[in-house]
C-alpha cells in the first residue's frame, strides 16, 4: 500500500506510460515553439498551461488516460527539451531515447527550455 491506501495495481493504472497518447503533443511541439519563442520563462509557462488545457479538453485519449491537464502540462516542455537535443540523451528517460535530437528548433538553440516543472531529466536539473 501507499498513496493513502491505493495499492501498488491501483497506482500502476493510474501512471499509465506515455505511449501512442503523446502522438497528439508530439504533433503540438512546432505551435508551441513558436508561442513560446522569445518569451520570459513566467509568461512561457502560461502559455504551456494554456496549451496543455486546450490539447486536454479536446483530446478524447488524453482524458482516456485517466490523466489530468498537469500530466500534459509537465509533459510539453519534457518533449520539447527532449526532440531540441537539450542536455544530453543519457539525461531523459530511456524509453524516450528514440526521440532524442529528432525535430530541432528552427534556429537550432538547444537551450535548455525554462518551463519544465516537474522532471528532473534523472538529475540532470535540479
Amino acid at each position: 500500500m501507499g498513496w493513502d491506501g491505493i495499492t501498488r495495481k491501483e497506482r500502476k493504472a493510474v501512471s499509465k506510460r506515455w505511449e501512442q497518447d503523446q502522438k497528439v503533443l508530439l504533433d503540438a511541439i512546432p505551435r508551441y515553439r513558436a508561442e513560446i519563442r522569445n518569451l520570459e520563462a513566467a509568461e512561457a509557462r502560461k502559455i504551456t498551461r494554456r496549451l496543455a488545457r486546450e490539447l486536454y479538453g479536446q483530446t478524447p485519449e488524453l482524458q482516456a488516460r485517466n490523466k489530468d491537464e498537469n500530466a500534459v502540462y509537465e509533459r510539453l516542455p519534457y518533449l520539447e527539451n527532449l526532440l531540441a537535443g537539450a542536455l544530453r540523451k543519457e539525461d531523459y528517460a530511456q524509453k524516450d531515447g528514440h526521440l532524442y535530437g529528432t525535430l530541432p528548433r528552427e534556429d537550432g538553440s538547444r537551450v535548455f527550455n525554462p518551463c519544465n516543472s516537474r522532471h528532473s531529466y534523472n538529475g540532470a536539473v535540479r
